[in-house]
């Protein structure tokens, strides 16, 4: 692709900081960059496009110029290009610019990605640019990038500090806007992994079918909201708290049968015994419970037969064999 630039001192002033459109999400804070300047000068020029109205738009270098706008520098030397310059050009000019001096952020890949859709076909971005954004040339990192660039902000922001994975951002994609923005304060409180935030996700899209409603309907009921603001509760415990509450919803037979479990163990002083573990049948849904004993000597099994046969005559033995 043929290239007509000027090397040139561009005054400040002239330039809009808010024409950006080949620029993706750009970090406010840029305080080495403001050192850098100060130190040793501009080592890497921006690049401008003239407008019609003859201000300069930026294709690339936008946190070089607000760095030097906030050092109170007048002027810049920049790389300029025509008003007639191709917006493929000044997209191909922003992408190389970042991507050959830096690793490029999930929302920066996102912005490029659908940027390049509109100038080349979907197999050109698979082969050509994704490697160059850091990814697999496979369509679904595409397809991840596409999704990510379709949420709203506040979603987007989540990727960026890394609350909020990729994938299950993908899945977020397919909701209705009203449903994300619900699941926003989720993923604002609550550290959960990239796996239990696509469990948390698959879980509340199954209610929504099963039910005949939508995940919004869910994420806001009175269970979930008051673990969310539950001031007694750390983040892990209100992680762990919406997770066997959404296993409750999905599995309340299940979830009945274990917490049954659990309070008859507790009866009968199994539930955190050091030397013996009972199970139930997987899913409850066996006839073999299992029962786990961990002895030194003869004297000490025969210790655990013998408590263990009172155990088995007590109502709270025969209550749990009935689950």
């Amino acid at each position: 692709m043929a290239m007509s630039y000027h090397f040139q001192d561009i005054l400040l002033r002239h330039i809009d900081l808010q024409d950006h459109p080949f620029t993706g999400f750009v970090p406010a804070e840029f305080d080495i960059l403001k050192a850098s300047l100060s130190e040793v000068g501009l080592l890497s020029p921006p690049w401008l496009r003239r407008r019609a109205d003859g201000l300069w738009q930026v294709v690339a270098g936008l946190k070089r110029l607000q760095a030097a706008l906030a050092l109170n520098w007048q002027k810049v030397l920049a790389f300029t290009l025509a008003d007639n310059s191709p917006d493929s050009l000044c997209l191909l000019i922003s992408l190389y610019d970042n991507a050959c001096r830096r690793s490029l952020s999930p929302l920066e890949q996102a912005h490029y990605a659908a940027r390049l859709l509109a100038h080349y076909d979907r197999s050109t971005v698979i082969q050509r640019f994704l490697p160059l954004l850091g990814l697999p040339a496979a369509a679904v990192y595409l397809d991840r990038l596409l999704a990510l660039a379709s949420l709203e902000e506040p979603l987007q922001l989540l990727v960026q500090q890394g609350r909020l994975a990729l994938p299950a951002a993908a899945r977020l994609a397919a909701w209705q806007p009203q449903d994300r923005l619900a699941a926003v304060p989720f993923f604002q409180l609550l550290p959960l992994s990239q796996s239990k935030q696509e469990e948390l996700l698959a879980g509340l899209a199954l209610l929504a079918r099963r039910e005949g409603g939508n995940p919004r309907d869910f994420l806001i009921r009175e269970e979930f909201q008051r673990l969310l603001g539950n001031p007694a509760l750390n983040p892990q415990d209100k992680a762990q708290a919406v997770r066997r509450q959404l296993r409750l919803w999905l599995q309340p037979r299940l979830s009945a049968a274990e917490a049954s479990f659990t309070s008859l163990l507790k009866r009968l002083g199994l539930k955190q015994h050091p030397r013996r573990r009972l199970y139930p049948p997987p899913a409850f849904e066996g006839p073999d419970f299992y029962l786990e004993l961990a002895f030194r000597d003869a004297a000490e099994l025969e210790q655990h037969l013998t408590e263990l046969l009172c155990l088995i005559k007590t109502q709270a033995f025969k209550d749990l064999m009935s689950l």
